[in-house]
């Protein structure tokens, strides 16, 4: 089988979207299928830096370049006329590769669909999300991106009412949503679409157990994972910190933001001797260890498609306490943790604040279940599964193409 691979993102060794684009292309292949990479050219360095000392005869490259440098790479702009651009740099690839499928999985967003159905094979468009909006009562926790918050929402809201998605959608031969509103507004476009997750871990990655808690009393080790984005909330998560009664600390991994008005915040809000910040970016390999040295994930984000840093909680089997919100909802099973609903602003910190005393106060054999949950349910998404699965599911799109088109 041959399939051409959109990925805008993608490269070897890293996390988030590129890091999918990369695992897709490299598990893909380990199932014997023949791929080809369509990515930006910013990424050619490094991924043929990489391949020189990883060659790979199943993975093949062409780097799709703009027409102009005006537009910054990964801003909304740069990804729009990418996706243009990669329809003539694939229809040509197709007069010699002959492709059996096109497969779009970055960047995941509904917002700009894949152009390459105008190559004339089948289109598999996903996991994608970006169907999920920030709660309007919660926006003062975007500071500064208040406004461009709400222009995303509007947007957002406005996507039913383009006949143009609508069109686009309706040329793809399968559409994957990675949580249930986005999902819900593929089908309010008039397409058909299915739920599956794109967070996936190599079996690697995972705990070689579930972790064992005991009931001896100590204080409650919090973990905070990710870029410090207006949309993942620090803000909050600093309020709840503050709610908690409980003896507690809180371990806060990531960057993104000046770190002066990070330690403001902290003081602010009068928790500093609770708060542990590197403050700088840490190492995979400490960042992996800080999962399995806490008691639990603290996840508070307002706007999240699929966040990974959940599955990673619980594939080393650490339970997590988040909102019912989003990809959180979808992806986190009801007794791998604790899963708090929207409210008001005010009821909703005090409501996470007192999650998290009742999680400190669980019996540890309580939080043992959660850990097996979770653990449990992450070894289902491992990269392997999840390219099998496509794997499949081309067989099935390929064989209903050639029976509507003989």
């Amino acid at each position: 089988m041959r399939v051409l691979l959109s990925a805008y993102a993608c490269l070897p060794n890293a996390g988030t979207e590129p890091g999918n684009g990369w695992n897709w292309a490299v598990h893909l292949a380990e199932r014997g299928i023949d791929v080809h990479v369509l990515t930006v050219v910013e990424g050619r360095e490094r991924i043929e830096e990489y391949s020189r000392d990883h060659p790979n005869s199943r993975i093949r490259f062409s780097y799709v370049e703009l027409p102009t440098k005006r537009f910054k790479e990964c801003s909304g702009m740069h990804y729009a006329l990418w996706q243009w651009c990669a329809v003539k740099v694939a229809r040509s690839l197709q007069e010699t590769e002959r492709f059996d499928i096109v497969h779009h999985v970055t960047y995941g967003s509904i917002h700009v669909p894949s152009q390459l159905w105008r190559v004339g094979i089948p289109v598999i468009f996903g996991p994608v999300g970006g169907g999920q909006t920030a709660p309007s009562s919660m926006l003062k926790h975007f500071g500064v991106a208040k406004r461009a918050e709400q222009f995303r929402t509007m947007i957002t809201k406005a996507l039913p009412y383009s006949p143009l998605h609508r069109i686009w959608l309706r040329k793809m031969s399968a559409i994957l949503a990675t949580n249930r509103d986005t999902l819900e507004l593929i089908h309010s476009m008039g397409a058909d679409a299915k739920l599956q997750f794109d967070a996936a871990l190599p079996e690697s990655f995972l705990a070689s157990e579930p972790r064992i808690f005991d009931d001896q009393p100590k204080p409650l080790r919090l973990l905070w994972v990710g870029t410090m984005l207006p949309r993942k909330a620090l803000t909050l998560t600093l309020d709840i910190l503050a709610n908690v009664h409980y003896p507690s600390t809180l371990t806060i991994v990531g960057n993104g933001i000046d770190s002066e008005l990070l330690r403001q915040m902290i003081k602010d809000r009068g928790v500093n001797e609770r708060v542990i910040w590197a403050g700088k970016r840490l190492p995979w390999a400490d960042v992996r260890a800080a999962y399995l040295e806490h008691d639990a994930m603290l996840f508070t984000s307002l706007r999240d498609s699929c966040a990974c840093q959940l599955l990673e909680s619980m594939a080393l089997g650490l339970p997590v306490i988040t909102l019912d919100l989003h990809g959180a909802r979808d992806l986190v099973p009801d007794a791998a943790g604790i899963k708090v609903p929207l409210s008001t602003p005010s009821k909703i910190v005090k409501d996470v604040a007192m999650a998290v005393e009742c999680y400190a106060k669980l019996p540890g054999s309580e939080r043992t279940k959660m850990s097996t949950e979770g653990w449990t349910f992450a070894r289902t998404m491992t990269w392997n599964i999840r390219a099998k699965e496509a794997e499949q599911l081309y067989g099935k799109v390929i064989a209903s193409t050639s029976t509507v088109h003989p």
